[in-house]
Parts: structure tokens; sequence; C-alpha cells
């Protein structure tokens, strides 16, 4: 990977897709994502926090010296969308075997429940994990991300009602583990400028979209692209992603 990006992979459920689940391909099994962690330390990859993906982004293109030997670090930050259950229970494990680090981005109106948001759609409940697990990965290294508090799509609410579901998402958070969430993830990649505006307003450093692609320096803190990781992501596709131009030329979610 050029030293002039940085990479970001976006998960959803790391596990095995129950039979009669539609979108199959929001999974990654487990032996699969094993595969995927290991190769990250085994290519030399540098797993960092979203915020070193963001200072990545503010950095001087024509810089030198030691900021120029950071740069030509291969960065790459894991995000896992909505706070499913099955992350505690098959990737904190194997992230904390590799000690990497991680943001979860957890719908905080739902937290100990199910994805009230599609699992008509999807066919298939999924459960979120509740607080008490959220607050023991908050003290284990892991980050979490505010992912508004039921799901929807932003574009679609009132100006009133984007708000209450970008800054009460952050409040809850705060309400319930004591810290600021930093960072805001789109759900369903949707956002228009108000809830731009919302965002920046409610205090978050940066958001992800589901925008495909690497992280630039100079790219839009607030529209930050993503590389998905999915079903089908064999171990040849997985090394293929990071390494070629793919994403790029793949263009949206």
């Amino acid at each position: 990977m050029p030293s002039g990006r940085a990479s970001i992979l976006m998960y959803h459920n790391v596990g095995i897709p129950p039979q009669g689940a539609k979108l199959r391909s929001l999974y990654v099994t487990p032996r699969m994502f094993r595969f995927q962690m290991w190769y990250l330390k085994k290519a030399g990859f540098q797993v960092v926090s979203l915020n070193e993906i963001l200072g990545f982004t503010r950095e001087d293109k024509n810089a030198s010296g030691g900021k120029q030997k950071q740069k030509n670090k291969r960065l790459i930050s894991l995000t896992f969308d909505d706070g499913f259950l099955d992350f505690f229970e098959n990737a904190f494990p194997v992230l904390k075997k590799y000690g990497y680090p991680a943001t979860v981005f957890v719908v905080s109106g739902l937290a100990g429940r199910e994805n009230l948001w599609d699992a008509g759609a999807l066919g298939v409940r999924k459960k979120l994990m509740d607080w008490e697990k959220i607050r023991y990965l908050k003290e284990n290294g892991i980050t979490i991300g505010a992912h508004t508090q039921t799901h929807p799509k932003l574009s679609s609410l009132s100006p009133d009602d984007i708000k209450k579901e970008v800054h009460g998402s952050r409040a809850g958070i705060k309400e319930r583990l004591g810290v600021e969430a930093e960072f805001f993830c789109y759900p369903y990649g949707d956002f228009n400028d108000a809830a731009v505006r919302e965002v920046k307003k409610a205090g978050f450093l940066g958001a992800v979209s589901v925008g495909r692609g690497f992280v630039c320096r100079g790219d839009d803190p607030f529209a930050l692209k993503r590389i998905p990781v999915r079903l089908n992501t064999w171990p040849l596709s997985f090394i293929y992603k990071l390494h070629s131009d793919y994403e790029i030329k793949k263009g949206g979610f």
C-alpha cells in the first residue's frame, strides 16, 4: 500500500450467517477474521485508532524527517458497525490477542436489544451488546463511537429529528460510559448537509461513511472512506483490497 494513504476497514457481523438470513455479505466468519488479523501483522500493517487516522489526514504532504517516517508506515484502522454481540464473542478476543485497537459504533437507544431497524427486511434478529459489555470493551482498549439512537436514514428525517438522533447518541454514550464519543458513523452510509452540520455541532471530531476507498491526507474528516470486509472477502481478495487500487475503482458501497 503506498505511503500516501491509510485504510479503514469496515465490519458488521463476525459470525456464521444463520440459515435464511438475507444480506449474508454483512458477515465475516470467525475463521476468516482470524486470518485477516493475522495477515495485518504478517504484512507489517500498523493497526491504529481513528484518532491516528485523523492525524494522518492533517499531516503536511511536504513534511520530512520523523514525520516522513511515520507516513511511510502502513496505517490501518478497524471499525465495526452497530455493536452486535458477536463482536464481543468472536472479534474482541482476536483483537485482544494481537493488541489491536478498534472502534465499535453503537446504536445507543437499542443497546442490549436487537437490530430493530432491519430485522424484518433481513429475516434475522441479531443481538446487540448491552451497556455492561460495551463498558467492559471501553475499559479494555476499544473505542466506542456513535451510530445514532435508532439507526434511521438521516437524510429522510426532519432537521429536528436529525439533531435528536445525532446529539442524543453522543449524550447517551456519555451518560452510560462517562466518555465523549469522538467519532460518528452514518447509518446506511446515508447523510446530507444537515446531518454533517449536526455531527459537527455535537462535538464529534470526524465521521466514517460507506464510500469505498482509502484515506488520504487532506480528506474531509466527516466523510472518511472505508474498505468493506464481507463474507466473500477471501484471503486473496482481502490482500488485493489492501494492496491495489481495487477499492478506489469500485467507489460506492
